[in-house]
């Protein structure tokens, strides 16, 4: 059973799937026994040998990987073998729970998208409200501008007026005071 990646990028299983000698397994007689189970190989760093009924240990630091060598005008693909079965489907498991996780990252993307664009208009209602305020506010602080301006003209004037009005006063009380003088002086004889 081979799987190979599609044009949208998703891995699907081959229909046509025609067996290959594995050149990392040996001899011929070893490949004509590919239905057989295959027996783990635990690697040390010093040799490798086969253990029947062993599970593979973690690689240790020194330990080589085990891949088949490549001949020349051969694909560059490693064919797939009976003990990569297990982890395509785990790999399998993996992509339905990435597919799951990027479907509900994508309605949370969606949401939030949403939320954001309900923010914009809130924000641009708010701004429009207040536009309207600040308007009508800006209105009110020219028309009291103006009403201040307006009484400080009359006052202005009101005080000028009475100025005015104090100095005529005055000029009237002098002129009936030198008047009243010169009558003193003609009333009375000089001695």
């Amino acid at each position: 059973m081979g799987f190979t990646q599609n044009d949208e990028g998703f891995w699907i299983k081959k229909t046509d799937v025609t067996p290959q000698k594995r050149s990392h397994r040996g001899s011929d007689s070893d490949a004509n026994s590919e239905d057989e189970e295959e027996e783990p190989i635990t690697r040390t760093p010093s040799t490798a040998t086969r253990t029947p009924n062993v599970t593979r240990t973690p690689r240790e630091p020194h330990s080589t990987p085990s891949f088949p060598s490549l001949h020349m005008g051969s694909s560059s693909r490693i064919p797939p073998s009976s003990s990569h079965e297990p982890q395509l489907g785990s790999f399998e498991v993996s992509f339905g729970e990435i597919k799951e996780e990027q479907k509900k990252l994508g309605q949370q993307l969606e949401n939030l998208a949403i939320d954001m664009k309900t923010g914009f208009d809130d924000i641009k209602k708010l701004f429009a409200a207040h536009d309207e305020r600040f308007n009508l506010l800006d209105k009110d602080v020219r028309l009291l501008k103006h009403q201040v301006n307006n009484s400080i003209n009359v006052a202005s004037g009101v005080i000028q007026a009475t100025v005015n009005d104090l100095k005529l006063s005055a000029q009237d009380v002098i002129n009936a005071t030198e008047v009243r003088l010169e009558e003193d002086r003609y009333l009375r004889p000089r001695s």
